[in-house]
């Protein structure tokens, strides 16, 4: 008789210890990542490239991927000083500051997430004991452009930018016409591309000023006075001067609010009011 199932083999010879199939273990290949839109729990998400980003919301805990490989192609860990960023190239230098306490650690984006419009970055649990955040914790963001930088260019996977036409395709050799030596620029095939060496980042906090603290939802930014105010009207919010000049100078806020559920169903609220995109920010 085939026997069907380990289940069979141990009820049969119980000196057997219990079955086991060793799964393979991740193979890491980190990359540069930056993805097609993706849908989130309430809505879509469009990642781009950006170097300058600073944003205030609120931080929450991240879950072990289930591959056990971040989106850039790192294996993930729960002592790694890494986090989940919804539209940022990855991977990514930020900072990250509680507001509630000052803390500020340092972590590299290397997830797609959280997936609630509610939360703007998702912090490994090393980071977050580090920070000192709860389930939910108001923060501020702020990226490293140069290290930022140095990651995206020193990366594999990256898109080239498409040359003008005018450039030369291949190396550029000049000749000496007195006794013909030459010297080679540019695409020289010799010279070996640079590459950046991804190491976990030091599994440290420093203390900051904490502040602020009041829970806002900004429904959106324009550049007509008009506009805002129609936003304004329909789902009971604030029209407030953004900055002086041209560009995009009305901000249409709600709030504040007393607590995050207070905050997250007003969030919930700018949704069925027409508004997409909106966002909890800390002010």
């Amino acid at each position: 008789m085939f026997l069907r199932n380990c289940g069979a083999v141990l009820a049969l010879l119980p000196g057997l210890g219990a079955c086991h199939r060793d799964e393979p273990a991740p193979v890491a290949h980190p990359h540069y990542e930056l993805g097609a839109a993706w849908h989130g729990a309430q809505g879509w998400f469009y990642p781009s490239e950006q170097f300058d980003y600073r944003m205030t919301g609120l931080a929450t805990r991240q879950k072990a991927p289930a591959s056990g490989l971040s989106a850039d192609g790192e294996i993930w860990s729960a002592e790694g000083m890494t986090g989940a960023h919804q539209t940022l190239q990855l991977p990514a230098i930020v900072s990250v500051r509680n507001l509630l306490n000052g803390r500020i650690v340092r972590i590299r984006l290397t997830d797609r997430g959280p997936e609630g419009q509610g939360r703007i970055i998702a912090l490994s649990p090393k980071a977050a004991d580090l920070l000192g955040t709860t389930a939910d914790t108001p923060v501020e963001v702020i990226e490293d452009e140069m290290a930022s930088r140095t990651l995206a260019e020193g990366l594999g996977g990256r898109p080239v930018a498409q040359s003008i036409s005018a450039a030369p395709a291949g190396e550029v050799r000049e000749t000496s016409l007195s006794d013909g030596s030459s010297h080679v620029y540019g695409n020289d095939s010799s010279v070996t591309t640079a590459s950046v060496a991804v190491g976990p980042l030091p599994a440290t906090w420093m203390q900051g000023s904490p502040g602020p603290s009041g829970l806002y939802i900004l429904m959106g930014i324009f550049s007509g006075h008009a506009a805002a105010a129609g936003v304004a009207l329909r789902c009971n919010g604030t029209v407030l001067h953004a900055s002086e000049g041209a560009g995009l100078e009305w901000r249409v806020l709600g709030g504040p609010y007393a607590d995050i559920a207070q905050a997250d169903a007003a969030l919930d609220h700018t949704r069925l009011c027409g508004v997409e995109g909106a966002r909890i920010i800390v002010e």
